[in-house]
């Protein structure tokens, strides 16, 4: 489950809307695998206190996607 900033989740909604798709799957399809890759990538090279900060790489990648 997750809670999203009104503003957030109207971009996110719009976006999905231009891409024809639901925002269920912009999220599943084009955010998580994202996220995963920068947070995997992350890991791999940090050290175990990087891995446990994926909020905060999810928050940049929210901003990332909504600019």
């Amino acid at each position: 489950m997750q809670s999203l900033d009104p503003e957030i989740y109207r971009q996110l909604r719009k976006m999905a809307k231009d891409r024809g798709i639901t925002m269920q799957e912009l999220i599943r399809a084009v955010i998580v695998p994202d996220w995963m890759k920068k947070s995997t990538a992350a890991s791999q090279k940090g050290t175990a206190r990087t891995a446990r900060r994926p909020a905060r790489r999810l928050h940049r990648a929210r901003q990332a996607i909504t600019a």
